[in-house]
């Protein structure tokens, strides 16, 4: 049996979900890739697109408290794989991002930064990007 394809409805809302957060186009499609190893959204099937959806609404596993939460998580993960921040397999590389977040915060370990922290380090993980963009 063929599994079903991704909605109208869910199209939009993974594409509203985006612009809310702050991701291009580029962006969006890599956490889609991350999530799923589809490159295409029409590719994507029902689970799929909830899994992306999920993800993005901080649904599945999201932190507790004022810790990062899941969607700040993962959004870190994108923007990393876009700044080449990425290990032998092609991951986010959780070393560096430790390194950058005891540096700068004096947090030994990512999971256990605030999200206001977590807004902090997206904001500068955007501004490295678009530097590096710019020097492209």
């Amino acid at each position: 049996m063929k599994a079903k394809k991704i909605t109208q409805g869910q199209m939009k809302k993974i594409h509203a979900l985006a612009k809310e957060i702050g991701m291009d186009d580029d962006l969006l499609h890599e956490y889609v890739y991350m999530l799923t190893e589809k490159d295409s959204m029409k590719e994507l099937t029902l689970n799929d697109a909830a899994r992306v959806i999920d993800g993005m609404m901080g649904k599945k596993g999201h932190a507790q408290g004022d810790r990062i939460s899941y969607r700040q998580e993962q959004f870190i993960f994108v923007l990393m794989k876009k700044m080449d921040w990425t290990d032998s397999d092609g991951n986010a590389d959780i070393k560096r991002l430790n390194g950058f977040i005891k540096k700068q915060y004096g947090i030994e370990d990512y999971r256990w930064i605030t999200r206001a922290i977590a807004s902090k380090v997206i904001e500068a993980f955007k501004e490295l990007n678009s530097r590096k963009e710019k020097q492209a």
